[in-house]
C-alpha cells in the first residue's frame, strides 16, 4: 500500500494525474503531456519526477517504449496490480482485414480486471468498426485478448477466418462454429476453409474525452 506521504507536494499532485490518465486512457501520458499539464519549461523536469517516483517505488519505467511508464495504485503491491500488454494494433470490427500491422507500444490493464495470470500470452488492439456494437464495443475502443484462453461459444474472440482477421462473437449452429457480427448491418462469418481463434476478449478500455 502507498500513501504521499513521502513525496513532495509536487510529486504528490504528478503521480495523481500520472494514476488518473492511466486510468482513463489506458497507457501513461508522454514527458511532453506532464510537462504542458504542469506548466514545465521543458520535458526534463517532468523526466525528473518521474524518476525521483520511481526512485521512491510508485512508478516503473520501461525504456526503449513509447509511453512506457507503468504507475502503481495506491492500494496494491508493486508485483500484483498491473499488467504492461503489448498492443499489436488495429483489428476490424466490421469486415475482415487480411492483417494485423504491429506497433511498438503497450497498454497498462489492471491484472484484477482482467482476471488471467502473468503467465498467459496477452495482446491488446484497437476496433476499427462498428459490426460488435450490440456487445457495447465501439470504433475506437481498445481489446485485450488472451491467447491462452480456451474459446467458448458466446465468447467475443479475435479470430483467423480464411486467412483475414476479425473481432465477432464466436458462435455455433448445427455443430459447426462460426462467426456472429453484433450488429444487423453485418453478415455472419462461416468458413469456407478454415478459422482460427487467436485470442479470447477479457478487457475492453474505452478512452474519456
Amino acid at each position: 500500500m502507498f500513501s504521499n506521504t513521502n513525496l513532495t507536494p509536487k510529486q504528490g499532485k504528478i503521480r495523481e494525474f500520472l494514476l488518473d490518465f492511466q486510468r482513463k486512457n489506458g497507457t501513461a501520458p508522454t514527458y511532453r503531456e506532464i510537462a504542458s499539464h504542469f506548466g514545465f519549461r521543458s520535458t526534463k523536469a517532468a523526466s525528473d519526477h518521474v524518476h525521483a517516483l520511481e526512485r521512491k517505488g510508485y512508478l516503473r519505467r520501461h525504456s526503449g517504449r513509447s509511453r512506457g511508464i507503468e504507475v502503481f495504485s495506491p492500494d496494491r503491491s508493486t508485483t500484483d496490480e498491473v499488467i504492461t500488454v503489448p498492443i499489436l494494433g488495429n483489428i476490424q470490427a466490421g469486415h475482415p482485414d487480411d492483417q494485423i500491422e504491429y506497433l511498438r507500444d503497450t497498454l497498462a490493464i489492471d491484472q484484477a480486471i482482467l482476471g488471467a495470470s502473468r503467465g498467459h500470452r496477452l495482446f491488446a488492439l484497437k476496433v476499427e468498426g462498428d459490426s460488435m456494437e450490440g456487445r457495447g464495443i465501439h470504433k475506437g475502443d481498445w481489446v485485450v485478448a488472451d491467447a491462452d484462453a480456451t474459446p467458448r461459444e458466446g465468447d467475443v474472440v479475435v479470430a483467423l477466418i480464411d486467412g483475414q482477421n476479425t473481432l465477432k462473437t464466436l458462435a455455433r449452429q448445427k455443430g459447426r462454429y462460426f462467426l456472429k457480427a453484433e450488429n444487423p448491418n453485418y453478415l455472419d462469418l462461416i468458413p469456407m476453409n478454415e478459422m482460427v481463434v487467436e485470442g479470447v476478449i477479457k478487457a475492453l478500455v474505452r478512452k474519456v474525452g
